[in-house]
């Protein structure tokens, strides 16, 4: 699991209302944060390509677990230091866990 159903309902004090609201707000977003991240990773820019991790990051720390919000968290600092090929590799795997993230909050705020 990549939601942590705990971290939402403390922010949203468990109302239902609340938690749909900023789910459709974060999944709305998502698609334009990911696509962010992979022109700046085309383009090539370091500090851009950790900008928008950073972007995504920061929406992250209202849904994902700590896990999964470290994984992030390291992509935003490899940005600027790691090899672009590894770094792909890395932004791929923590890709498919959006997936994953999205279905579990859509299901959580009955979506």
């Amino acid at each position: 699991m990549i939601l942590d159903p705990q971290r939402v309902q403390d922010i949203t004090r468990n109302k239902a209302s609340l938690i749909t609201a900023i789910s459709q707000l974060f999944l709305s977003e998502l698609p334009a944060m990911i696509d962010s991240i992979e022109l700046q990773m085309e383009q090539g820019d370091p500090k851009a390509l950790s900008n928008a991790v950073h972007r995504l990051k920061s929406a992250l720390g209202n849904f994902a677990n700590t896990s999964y919000y470290q994984e992030i968290s390291a992509l935003e600092k490899s940005a600027l230091e790691a090899d672009a090929q590894q770094w792909r590799a890395n932004w791929l795997t923590a890709k498919d866990k959006l997936d994953t993230l999205s279905t579990e909050l859509k299901q959580m705020a009955g979506l």
